[in-house]
């Protein structure tokens, strides 16, 4: 399955775990196709994406904030430096 395919069927916990699982797999087998390939790179395009999404949508800002849980997110992001 493509990683694109993977990302479209995100659901539950259980898919997003398979789902970086392949992150990491795609970046090993196709490191071309990545525009981000060291860490500062990939989380400096992580806040680039959220800010420009930020201030694209359609929706009320609020909106979209709402929908999402940012300190999950945060901490997914941080415990991902630390936990071995």
């Amino acid at each position: 399955m493509k990683i694109h395919d993977k990302l479209a069927n995100v659901r539950d916990v259980e898919d997003f775990i398979s789902f970086i699982y392949a992150l990491a797999e795609d970046f090993e087998q196709n490191p071309s196709q990545w525009a981000n390939t060291d860490l500062t790179d990939f989380l400096n395009g992580i806040a680039s994406w959220v800010e420009d999404r930020y201030e694209l949508i359609e929706k009320s800002k609020e909106e979209f904030s709402k929908n999402v849980n940012w300190n999950s997110i945060a901490t997914i992001l941080f415990v991902g430096s630390r936990y071995e």
